[in-house]
């Protein structure tokens, strides 16, 4: 068998590079040509943008000549004690005589007189039924102005005309005057004079865009009309567009001062810009493509060694795009492609674990838990933990959701929950989930404190004090202002990743979580904004807490005594703590059926808090079990029947 000759090989991957330089500066060679090619190009087309500035600039300027124009004859004739005769006599034919006179002096094509409100008493153009609105336009412009003068552009009889309007004084303002320029062709010839740049005016109808003023040939126009975007942008624009086989640089922009749907298009030829360079082309063409066939003979000499380890990488990042990590780069070269695939299997192993990463952080919703969440592992099926489970919602949201609009409804959902989150995080909890119109923390999943029935108990009561806050953005909204309730609730409960293994979702779950969720709503029956059970109590020593009752809730057959957060202990003044310990007197006689001493104490309490909802809810207990007494295994405890 013939052995196979021998290829020159190079241990190093720089050698290969060094030896087909020739290729490579070929190659440079090329790049430079098309760097050249493209910085003549944008070279032009900065040449002809600013030649359109300068263009656009002078546009203005006529048309503030023109205006400046208007405004002294408009002023002159106002002036003209005949004239005001003659508009006293509020004769249309003899004031259109005035005004057609007036007017053949200064070159005005439109003249005419308005009433006060805005409606002509003569004029020198035929107007059409749509004018009057255009005419009322002006008018309540000049109103609004200091000096009762204002100028436009407006379409009337279907044609443009730069108007201005300024008041006749007879002394008093009586009447208005009208004076105007036909904006039409020779304004555009006389820029094109001026600039060299082919100018078009066009108002939008309902066939689309119509030329009134252009120094384009009929075919190039129609072009235009059909290439123009329906809505044009606010300001000025420079777009490239393609007419009778051009290319043109345009500037597009609406006309300044103009109340109908007019703009201005100012355009120059991008190929004539690019003559001098366009001559060059083919010969850097040439020089390039004689380049390339010379590198290409080059570099097929390297192909097979190159080519071998590169496609292998390829197929590498391929698997990687897959989302397959477990395959690595095999490559026996020891040269730099031989580095390169170790450098690859690293990265492949660093996107493997960044995927881990994102996987995980997918699922978290507090994003400054991230860094605890990487350094534990958080047990598949859940784990047990002691949590603190904090629910919050807005009461009265059904009748809130059928009286708001959607709109603004979100928007004073967004208010409430804002303020919940950062009331939650701030104390170290999480946003679980928000429900609607209310929200499900965790304090102690996935990340504990040592106190967090403390810390859960604390954002309960500055939500409760960022109410205010929030009701004063609610009612800019315009809406009632918001009640809530809080309820708060420790104890175990299994928390994990639960789900699917498509979708999953770190949770807490259990008979905590649904106690929590039940404290919450028993918190309007007794009037109070927030309600914790005696487990979230007992891990807050710095707090003061008002015992509310002794309850059992739906679906728990166990009582549970709640309480309500008053504030930190250190903070409590007298009265506060006098009115705790008249409140604990009154429930213990309550509960002991001396019904006489509770009532008075509940009274005396509802005497000194009349806006507490709490004290009457006893006292309406009293009562009924005044009328049907216990019987003798009664504790005091209240069972309701509804969540």
């Amino acid at each position: 068998m013939p052995q196979e000759p021998r290829r020159f090989q190079f241990r190093s991957f720089r050698a290969r590079i060094l030896t087909f330089v020739v290729g490579v500066l070929l190659l440079v060679q090329g790049a430079v040509l098309l760097s050249v090619h493209a910085a003549n190009l944008r070279g032009a087309r900065q040449h002809v943008n600013e030649a359109l500035e300068l263009t656009a600039a002078a546009f203005r300027r006529s048309l503030q000549v023109r205006e400046q124009i208007l405004v002294e004859k408009a002023r002159l004739l106002s002036s003209d004690f005949a004239f005001k005769q003659v508009a006293a006599t509020r004769d249309s034919a003899t004031i259109r005589s005035a005004l057609e006179n007036h007017s053949g002096r200064v070159g005005a094509q439109v003249m005419m007189l308005l009433d006060p409100a805005g409606a002509p008493l003569a004029s020198t153009l035929a107007l059409a039924a749509g004018d009057a609105e255009a005419l009322g336009s002006l008018v309540a412009r000049a109103n609004d102005d200091e000096f009762g003068e204002s100028s436009a552009i407006e379409l009337l009889a279907s044609a443009p005309y730069q108007l201005v309007i300024v008041p006749l004084f007879t002394p008093e303002p009586s009447a208005w005057i009208v004076i105007g320029f036909a904006v039409d062709d020779a304004l555009a010839r006389d820029l094109q004079k001026e600039t060299h740049t082919d100018v078009t005016l066009l108002h939008s109808g309902r066939d689309g865009w119509n030329a009134f003023s252009t120094t384009l040939p009929a075919g190039p126009l129609r072009e235009l009309e059909q290439q123009l975007p329906a809505r044009v942008p606010d300001g000025s624009a420079i777009a490239s567009l393609q007419i009778a086989g051009e290319q043109y640089v345009s500037w597009i922009a609406p006309i300044a001062g103009a109340d109908a749907p007019l703009v201005a298009v100012l355009q120059r030829s991008l190929d004539d810009a690019m003559e001098s360079f366009l001559a060059l082309r083919g010969t850097l063409f040439v020089i390039f493509g004689l380049g390339l066939v010379v590198s290409v003979a080059f570099s097929a000499l390297i192909a097979g060694r190159v080519t071998r380890p590169v496609a292998e990488l390829a197929r590498g990042a391929r698997r990687i795009e897959r989302g397959n990590y477990a395959d690595p780069v095999t490559l026996a070269q020891r040269d730099e492609l031989g580095a390169l695939a170790t450098s690859f299997n690293a990265m492949m192993k660093g996107l493997a674990e960044r995927d881990r990463v994102r996987d995980l952080l997918g699922r978290v919703v507090a994003p400054e838990i991230a860094e605890e969440l990487l350094s534990r592992e958080i047990a598949l099926g859940g784990e047990e933990r002691r949590v603190s489970v904090l629910f919050t919602d807005v009461r009265g949201f059904t009748g809130l959701s059928e009286r708001e609009e959607p709109q603004r409804l979100v928007a004073i959902l967004n208010t409430f929950l804002t303020a919940a989150s950062n009331a939650i995080e701030s104390h170290g909890g999480v946003v679980e989930e928000y429900m609607g119109d209310g929200a499900k923390a965790l304090f102690g999943a996935p990340v504990s404190h040592p106190d967090d029935a403390q810390r859960a108990v604390l954002a309960g009561l500055a939500l409760a004090a960022s109410l205010p806050a929030v009701n004063a953005k609610v009612a800019q909204l315009g809406a009632q202002p918001l009640a809530i309730g809080i309820g708060i609730h420790t104890g175990e409960a299994v928390a994990g990743r639960m789900g699917s293994l498509a979708r999953l979702k770190y949770t807490v779950v259990g008979d905590t979580v649904n106690l929590a969720s039940r404290l919450e709503g028993l918190s309007a029956r007794y009037g109070v904004t927030i309600i914790a059970s005696r487990a979230a109590r007992d891990e807050c020593p710095e707090i003061l807490f008002r015992e509310l009752d002794r309850v059992r809730v739906t679906g728990r057959e166990k009582p549970v005594a709640i309480f309500e957060p008053l504030g930190l202990l250190a903070e409590a003044d007298a009265d506060l703590r006098e009115r705790v310990e008249l409140h604990r007197e009154a429930l213990a006689r309550f509960r002991a059926a001396d019904w006489e001493k509770a009532a008075a104490g509940f009274a005396q309490l509802a005497r000194r808090e009349p806006e507490a909802r709490l004290h009457r809810v006893f006292l309406e207990r009293i009562e009924a079990l005044r009328r049907a007494p216990p019987g003798p295994d009664w504790d005091g405890t209240f069972t309701h029947r509804e969540k």
